[in-house]
């Protein structure tokens, strides 16, 4: 068929197909967690930042999601009890988050993880193709964003 020769050569396509293989598998490990892959890296780039300033509008635009849907995500972790809202000191209208113990815990733990989903990685491919890859993803997602 030349669907599949097209689809074989498609970036959109390869994309898609890898999203639609790994996302949903990786979400079903991470429910035992009660969490998805989005609350997950949320989780760890607040056990990773060593800034008193990480708030809702800062963590939408390194995850490049909208703030409601950012909210969203905090207000699910919050009420596990993994984060915390506290006022800021420079600006009372605005908050920061902040990781609660458990929330610690819960984030070393997914930091092993993504070390094994990485390891599994390299370990198939390669450590010079898994970063090439993910150049290549990046390039692909610039030259569609400037492009649309």
């Amino acid at each position: 068929m030349k669907i599949k020769k097209y689809l074989q050569q498609s970036p959109v396509f390869a994309l898609n197909y890898a999203y639609e293989n790994m996302i949903p598998k990786i979400n079903k490990q991470m429910k035992a967690d009660q969490l998805n892959l989005l609350q997950g890296l949320v989780l760890t780039a607040l056990f990773f930042e060593n800034r008193d300033d990480v708030n809702p509008s800062y963590l939408a635009e390194v995850f490049q999601t909208s703030r409601g849907n950012m909210s969203h995500i905090l207000s699910d972790l919050e009420y596990k009890g993994f984060i915390k809202r506290v006022v800021s000191e420079k600006d009372a209208r605005g908050f920061k988050i902040e990781l609660k113990a458990e929330g610690r815990k819960k984030a070393l733990s997914l930091i092993k993880f993504y070390d094994r989903l990485q390891s599994i990685f390299e370990k198939n491919l390669g450590q010079n193709y898994c970063q090439k890859t993910v150049e290549g993803i990046h390039k692909i997602s610039d030259v569609f964003s400037k492009s649309l």
